[in-house]
C-alpha cells in the first residue's frame, strides 16, 4: 500500500498565534479557511506539498478544556525535515524559539531537535535532517 500524509490535525486555544508561527516561521501557506462549521479550521501547507496542517480552534469552551487542559495547543508533535540543520536552528532562535535540548540528538538515522511549546506557537515541532 502506497500512503501519503495529508494533515496533522493540532488543536489550537487562539488560531491567530499558531497561524502566525506555521506562516512567518516556517514558512507554510495558508491554503484554505473554511466556514467554521462551528469550529474554526486552517489548512496550511509548502508550495507544492501535499503534506498539510490542519490547526483546530474549538468553539465550545467545555470541549476545549477537555481536550486542552490548559495547554494552548495540543498534539504530540509536527515532525518537519530540512536540509541544514544548522540553519534552521539559528533561523528558528532568531524568532525567540527555544528547543527542548541544547543540541540536535541522533535519533535513529536522523539529527532532530523539539521547540518549546512556550516558544512557538503552543506547539512542539520537530526539525530534523537526515545525519550524515
Amino acid at each position: 500500500m502506497r500512503a501519503r500524509i495529508d494533515h496533522v490535525g493540532i488543536v489550537v486555544r487562539d488560531m491567530e498565534p499558531a497561524q502566525r508561527f506555521a506562516r512567518e516561521v516556517l514558512g507554510l501557506e495558508l491554503k484554505l479557511e473554511p466556514p467554521p462549521t462551528p469550529n474554526r479550521t486552517a489548512f496550511l501547507a509548502w508550495d507544492g506539498d501535499a503534506a498539510r496542517v490542519e490547526l483546530v480552534q474549538l468553539v465550545d469552551a467545555a470541549e476545549r478544556g477537555r481536550r486542552l487542559g490548559d495547554a494552548e495547543g495540543r498534539l504530540d508533535h509536527v515532525a518537519v525535515e530540512v536540509e541544514d540543520l544548522q540553519a534552521a536552528i539559528a533561523e528558528l532562535k532568531q524568532h525567540g524559539v527555544e528547543f527542548t535540548t541544547e543540541a540536535p540528538v541522533a535519533v535513529r538515522n536522523i539529527l532532530t531537535v523539539w521547540t518549546r511549546p512556550e516558544t512557538s506557537g503552543g506547539v512542539m515541532w520537530q526539525v530534523f535532517s537526515p545525519s550524515a
